[in-house]
């Protein structure tokens, strides 16, 4: 047999055994009939809205799904999946720009283990970033979410929206009331804002900067973000995304109770992830 063909099979062989030996440690998936969880409970409702308008350089919108693909790879937030009452969270993932321009990629998923969470992470990577023009709106990104939510047969403990934005709403549409209906649905909105550039990067050539990075944070914080626990993730810089998608889906994913608490208690931190000076 070739040497080649001898190293590959050795290398699926080993990450069968560690998918095998990873998967033995974790708590069981809880569904009813085994330990009294009813099936369609889960205990977080996930929707994660990509931002793909135009100020999205191919770069950008290749690394940011590429890091949410690495993520749901990532061990220890498998563990943050399995680790909840239920044992499992509800996923879906969709791509966003203008006020008519929103891509549902992934569909609403179940994620209760390893191989669940690969196979969340592979279909995230078979998709080419779409560049859906015709504006940046944040509201019909939050409307679209809204829907999806609505159109769940799941229920859950927590719902959580998880938007990445790289600028302000184009103001097509009613940001305020999107955002209202959201937070009377129940849900926790949360931003990972790309601050490390011009919003008009990309969008107009020798364009010159409308916002600091301190605004685009208070912008998501005052604007954007909503419900318990919320909070502004950073992205500092072309190089953070993996790091920056990793930490916010853990705190996500993770019981909520310590970031409305901090939230509470005025702690800055809360609010708005790692500080860079």
């Amino acid at each position: 047999m070739p040497l080649k063909i001898l190293r590959q099979t050795a290398t699926r062989l080993a990450w069968a055994m560690f998918l095998l030996a990873f998967t033995a440690c974790l708590p069981s998936s809880g569904m009813a009939g085994t330990d009294g969880v009813d099936s369609s409970f889960v205990d977080v409702q996930l929707v994660i809205a990509a931002d793909v308008s135009t100020s999205m350089d191919a770069e950008e919108k290749f690394l940011q799904a590429a890091g949410f693909a690495g993520a749901f790879r990532d061990p220890e937030i498998i563990k943050a999946i399995t680790g909840g009452p239920a044992g499992r969270i509800a996923v879906t993932y969709f791509e966003w720009g203008g006020a008519r321009r929103q891509r549902t990629v992934v569909p609403w998923m179940v994620i209760d283990g390893v191989t669940s969470a690969w196979e969340f992470a592979e279909r995230i990577e078979r998709n080419k970033p779409s560049t859906l023009r015709r504006g940046t709106s944040i509201a019909a990104a939050l409307d679209h979410a809204l829907l999806l939510i609505d159109g769940s047969t799941l229920s859950a403990g927590r719902i959580v929206v998880n938007l990445s934005g790289d600028g302000p709403d184009d103001r097509a549409l009613d940001l305020d009331r999107s955002r209202e209906r959201l937070l009377e649905r129940g849900a926790t909105i949360n931003a990972m804002a790309v601050i490390y550039k011009s919003p008009l990067d990309g969008v107009v050539e020798g364009g010159e900067e409308t916002m600091t990075p301190a605004d685009m944070l208070a912008y998501f914080r005052d604007r954007v973000i909503g419900g318990a626990g919320a909070f502004v993730e950073p992205v500092w810089a072309i190089s953070d995304y993996s790091d920056a998608i990793r930490r916010k889906l853990l705190r996500e994913i993770r019981d909520a109770t310590l970031s409305a608490e901090l939230t509470e208690a005025g702690d800055e931190t809360a609010l708005i992830g790692p500080i860079r000076e």
